[in-house]
This record gives structure tokens, sequence and C-alpha cells, in this order.
């Protein structure tokens, strides 16, 4: 059995978060499963920030490159994100459920997606503002958005690339790589997928945690469980899910340094799980009234060892030149080598953004 803190540091040696990731980006979100995308830009997009805290010497150029190289695409996980394209055989799965007729956000108009897929063919790689006749805002989509969106769920067309962060798409015969196995993997394979990887990543988990944001998929998870617990693949361990490999490591101490961690990386991303797990309770605060928030408008999680020390509410002032401190708090009063740690890591983080750090607040 791992007592607690052996278990804090399994999550984080196999979410390399202290210990870089040592192969490439297509390599990593293999492991990951799934990078999150995210459209909030106070600082950087979030998958750029995750991949800075686990690449060693990442640059956002690498995670175009790597799409544009075919070894990553775009489509959706838990939410929004880039999948290696060695996964796309378990995206199938959804997409066939979504051109059966699962239902996602609207209801699809076949006639229009005729249309919008004809041009496509026809044309090459589009955009939503190739078709859209009028200006509408990100939640007034046009008739044509929606039915690009309806065939890129459906799989019948797929993002290529982005321009700003607007959506290229193309037929998928002209985005996969040759040879790649493009048929849907069965329920089961997919659900023992979804398993094997979140546990890899994540070191253990509950049943529960693996399904998060994946209603659907829930049933099929929970089978996937007791088929890998019978094969012995899968260990009970108290309450908690391990991969049987995994129960005779023995991980190292996390190093005592400081990671700034984006609210979207998945070392954090479920609220519930960190405060299980880590003793934290976390959110984020760009969607609360400013009136009701605590922290801060985009309050960073400080990591310091295996323990989350406080926040940073940090903006990125292009401007100036700066990356601002908004705001910090500490659940405790830090020592000389946390604070050390910390204006480190900030000033690493600081230029990874081409900005210098400001003047680090007290509160």
């Amino acid at each position: 059995m791992l007592s607690e803190p052996q278990i804090r540091a399994l999550v984080l040696e196999r979410q390399f978060i202290h210990s870089p990731w040592s192969a490439g980006l297509s390599e990593l979100l293999e492991h990951l499963g799934a990078l999150q995308l995210d459209a909030i830009q106070r600082i950087t997009r979030a998958h750029h920030h995750q991949l800075y805290n686990r690449l060693p010497g990442y640059r956002e150029s690498h995670l175009s490159e790597a799409e544009r190289c075919r070894e990553i695409f775009e489509y959706w996980s838990h939410a929004a994100a880039y999948l290696p394209v060695a996964h796309y055989t378990y995206a199938r799965v959804r997409m066939d459920r979504i051109r059966a007729g699962q239902r996602h956000w609207f209801e699809k108009n076949a006639k229009l997606c005729r249309y919008v897929l004809d041009r496509v063919q026809a044309e090459g790689a589009l955009r939503a503002s190739d078709f859209v006749r009028t200006k509408s805002g990100w939640w007034e989509w046009s008739d044509e958005k929606k039915a690009l969106e309806q065939l890129f769920h459906e799989g019948e067309l797929m993002v290529s690339h982005r321009e700003g962060f607007q959506k290229v798409f193309d037929l998928p015969e002209r985005i996969l790589p040759p040879g790649l196995p493009t048929s849907a993997a069965s329920e089961l394979e997919y659900g023992c997928h979804l398993v094997r990887t979140f546990l890899g990543c994540q070191g253990v988990g509950r049943a529960e945690e693996i399904a998060y944001l994946r209603r659907e998929d829930k049933p099929l998870i929970q089978r996937a469980i007791e088929a890998m617990l019978a094969s012995g693949e899968l260990s009970p361990l108290g309450r908690e899910l391990i991969l049987t490999e995994q129960l005779e490591q023995n991980p190292a101490r996390a190093s005592r340094k400081v990671r700034l961690l984006s609210p979207f990386d998945p070392l954090i991303l479920q609220r519930k799980r960190l405060r299980r797990l880590f003793g934290f309770d976390y959110q984020l605060e760009c969607y609360v009234p400013a009136a009701k928030r605590r922290y801060g408008y985009f309050c960073l999680p400080i990591l310091y060892a295996d323990r989350f020390v406080g926040l940073v509410d940090l903006k990125a002032d292009r401007e100036a030149g700066l990356l601002r401190i908004e705001a910090q708090h500490w659940n405790e009063k830090p020592g000389v080598t946390l604070e050390a740690s910390f204006h480190r890591a900030l000033g690493q983080f600081a230029r990874f953004h081409g900005l210098e750090s400001e003047a680090t607040l007290t509160a």
C-alpha cells in the first residue's frame, strides 16, 4: 500500500511537472492523452503553458509545427483539445456516435452540411469566415459555422490548422498521414484506452475521475475497469485504482522548486481530486463576478515540491513588456528558499513570454 506522500510523488512523477519530459511533443501528448485548448489569453493560451512546464526549450511555434507535420490533430476529448494522431482511432468512436445521431450542441441541418462539405471538397481548406454573410460574435454562430462544426464533430471535416484562433477546415484525406488506421476502436478498446491513459499519466484515480466530463462514456469505462481488474492489468489501492505495473514503482521525492501551473493543467483540472490528493482548494475566478472574487481574475497555483503553497494573479502587459503581478497570496509565510525559487520561476516564466517580471507584491 502506498502512503499519501508516495501517492502524491507518483502523481507528480507521472505528470512530468518536476522531471521534464525527455521525448518529443507528440509522444508527450500520447502520454497525457490530450492537451486542452483554451481561448483565454491573459498571459498565453493554456495549451502553451502546459507544454512550457513539461518540455525543456519549448516554444509556441513547436505546437503549430507538430500540427503541420500531422503528428497531432485537433478534436474533442473531455473538452476541445489537441490529440496525438496515433489516437485517431479512439477519436473515431465519438465521431461515429455523432454521425449516427448523438446530439452535442445543436440540431443538424443536413442540406447545409452537404453544401458546406461540397465547397470544401471543391475549393480546398476553408474557414467559417469564408461562408459568413454577416458578422457575428463567438456565441452568434452563422448557420454555415454550425454546419462546419457539425461536420468537424462527425469527422467529415478536420481542422487543418488555425489562423489566429480561427479554425481552417479540410477533408480528413488531405490531413491524415498515409497508412494511418482510420476505423473506430471497439467500445471496450476505447474504454480501456481511457482508463489506461488516465492512470498512466495521473498515477492513481477513481472511476468518476476517469469519466470526468465524459457522461456518455461512463458505462463503457466501468466495463473496461472490470475487465482490466479481472485480467490483472489494474489493481485496487484502497478506494483508488492503479495500473498494476506502477504498484512496484518507488517514485522519487519531488524536487524543491516552484512551478506556476495553468488553471487548465491536467494536474489540477479536476478540483475535487486536487483537494483530495493535495489538500488544495482552488477556483479559477475569471468566471466569477469581480465583486465576488477572493484572489484575482486569473490566479495561477504555485506548486512547491509536492505542496500547493499559494496563488499568483498574473497579467501580460505587452505594451510595457512586463509580466505584471496583480495579486499574490501565500497559504503560509514563505521561507527564504521558497521565495528564491518563486522569483526564479517567475523570471523564467516571464522570459518564455518575451517579458520582464514585475516586482513581487505581498499579501
